[in-house]
């Protein structure tokens, strides 16, 4: 039949759109193998491969067989058997007829939608209208050849005829949904199926959290699943439905669905989940906060014989500090316990415990009390949880309690390995260097004593030890040159000769720190080691506000070395023009307390 292009075509009420899916397949059926022509025209033309004996049967026979044919998804021979009656037994159109050869469009490689609109086309030609099997037949295929426009036109016709959906129609049209993506309308479906007391068959209860899970609706997934699990009356699900269910979950970090999964299968022993999957688990467990389940990851995999690795133990120690309330005491036990696992614990291992502890000084104290009593039972505390503890002191620019911790280290060293003068490591010297230049005012003091210890203990510093070293002299250096008299700062009847040593004494000791700080500079070149940018930019600029022409030697060097100082090749330039201002300016003034005392 030939149509306008743009109309709408009604065939006995079902309204085909004209920019659907299947009005393009009309105007672009020049790329088919075949024209757009009346089957039955085609059935006469062509000879038919048929059955041997088919020409026995009786004509009600062939249609059993023909409905039989199409109802398992035979294109081929569904079409092989119409033409058959067609042109042999000269059966002329009917809907019986019709019926199979819509229905035979559910195979997966041979039909299509578009074909099935076609056969709505002829229908209407000959006169005929859609029965509740057409229907229910369209409804079938477009549910594996996806046409949502015929789907909802099909819908429309039986709603307008008072046609009901079968149990078979109604799980169709939710599959078919599902396979488009319209999860809304699936889940709609379902419940109205369930409202109505239909029967959901197992089938499409799976295909249900499959598709939801692949396309991340976690959430949906998991009501659909609790629905059904909740139901005495729905069928059991399948171990491989609850087995992608804790994988999609858990890698979602999905905590209800993941808990579900683990709680009713993996915990009674029916699913012995991999390695990686348990790792999911341990993370949603820490992410949700639950210790309990975390606890449970960790004797599933214990069994197992499982070698542990430190990111078991730090997302275990997650969900102890992210449970309600917080377990600090066990999440820092959990440390301690990772040698006997011939782990030793690292910077890494201890961040989520820095984060929780640092602004609770009152705590970090009663955990050192904590790791006195485990060292007391003979439990072995690592370097690591020790350097925690001084560190959240550090953060807290507390540089006395941090020294209280390392005063007495030694004393937490393993009895095995006999005497020692510290358990100290580079790690708690770094830290403590960085207490020093934090406190106020900054101690030079300290850390030069730190040194000592340091190199008596022989200990090998790392470039971040020098770099943290030049950071202190630098910082001292500035509060010694900060507390220079100034010409409005001295009353009349002052002292003009003590102001005056006052003030040469300042400067003299702002310049004997940043030469210390600059000699740290120095030792750090044969290492082949660089300070990082920020330091860099410090020291020459404090050198360049003194007058100091070393100042240039450091921006000499930085420049030299500049890719191996992170962000220089960025903002080398800056620093130049900041340090190049303070050198104007330290030039052009000159010495502003002197002059002022002298004037006075």
């Amino acid at each position: 039949m030939s149509r306008r292009a743009g109309s709408t075509t009604t065939y006995s009420g079902l309204r085909v759109h004209p920019h659907s899916d299947l009005s393009v397949n009309r105007q672009c059926q020049h790329q088919r193998p075949h024209q757009h022509q009346n089957h039955y025209r085609a059935l006469r033309k062509h000879p038919p491969t048929l059955p041997s004996n088919l020409h026995l049967e009786d004509t009600n026979i062939i249609y059993t067989r023909l409905q039989a044919f199409a109802t398992d998804g035979l294109y081929e021979e569904t079409r092989q058997v119409a033409e058959y009656l067609v042109r042999t037994r000269r059966e002329q159109p009917n809907l019986q007829l019709y019926r199979a050869l819509i229905l035979s469009n559910i195979d997966t490689k041979k039909g299509a939608a578009w074909r099935v609109s076609e056969y709505l086309d002829e229908m209407a030609a000959e006169g005929l209208q859609m029965d509740v099997g057409i229907c229910h037949a369209v409804l079938k295929v477009v549910a594996v050849h996806l046409d949502h426009l015929l789907r909802e036109d099909v819908l429309d016709y039986m709603a307008k005829r008072w046609y009901n959906l079968t149990v078979d129609g109604a799980h169709d049209v939710a599959a078919g949904y599902f396979r488009e993506g319209r999860f809304e309308q699936a889940l709609l479906q379902m419940g109205k199926m369930r409202k109505d007391g239909v029967p959901i068959d197992r089938w499409l209860w799976d295909m249900s959290l499959f598709t939801l899970c692949d396309a991340g609706e976690i959430e949906e997934a998991y009501r659909t699943v609790r629905t059904r699990w909740d139901s005495p009356h729905e069928t059991r699900m399948g171990k491989g439905v609850w087995w992608f269910l804790l994988d999609k979950a858990s890698e979602a970090r999905h905590y209800n669905g993941t808990s579900l999964a683990w709680q009713t299968h993996v915990k009674p022993g029916y699913m012995n989940p991999s390695s990686g999957m348990c790792l999911n688990v341990l993370a949603t467990a820490a992410h949700a906060g639950d210790a309990a389940l975390a606890t449970e990851v960790f004797s599933h995999l214990s069994k197992r014989g499982t070698a542990f690795q430190p990111i078991h133990y730090e997302l275990l120690i997650s969900a102890y500090l992210a449970a309600d309330p917080p377990d600090v005491t066990r999440a820092l036990s959990i440390l301690t316990i990772m040698p006997l696992e011939k782990l030793e614990p690292t910077l890494a291992e201890t961040r989520s415990l820095f984060s929780y502890l640092k602004d609770k000084p009152a705590l970090v104290g009663q955990l050192f009390n904590h790791l006195r009593s485990l060292h007391a039972q003979n439990r072995k505390i690592p370097i690591a949880v020790l350097n925690l503890l001084i560190e959240c002191y550090v953060e807290q620019r507390n540089l006395q309690e941090a020294l209280k911790i390392y005063k007495v280290i030694h004393t937490f060293a393993p009895i095995e390995q006999g005497a020692q003068k510290s358990y100290a490591n580079i790690q708690t010297f770094n830290m403590l260097f960085k207490a020093c230049r934090t406190t106020s005012p900054p101690d030079e003091k300290q850390a030069s004593f730190l040194v000592s210890e340091l190199l008596a203990l022989r200990i090998v510093p790392t470039a971040l030890t020098y770099d943290r070293l030049i950071l202190v002299f630098v910082e001292a250096a500035k509060h010694a040159l900060e507390s220079v008299p100034t010409s409005t700062s001295i009353a009349v009847d002052d002292d003009i000769f003590a102001a005056r040593a006052a003030t040469s004494a300042a400067q003299d000791r702002g310049k004997e720190l940043l030469d210390w700080a600059f000699r740290h500079f120095l030792d750090m070149q044969p290492l082949e080691w660089m300070p990082r940018f920020g330091t860099l930019e410090l020291l020459a600029v404090q050198l360049a506000k003194v007058g100091d022409e070393r100042c240039w030697d450091v921006l000499q060097l930085a420049g030299d070395k500049g890719s191996e100082v992170e962000g220089w090749q960025k903002k080398g330039k800056l620093a130049r023009a900041n340090v190049e201002r303070a050198w104007e300016k330290a030039t052009s003034e000159g010495d502003d307390v002197a002059e002022g005392i002298a004037t006075g």
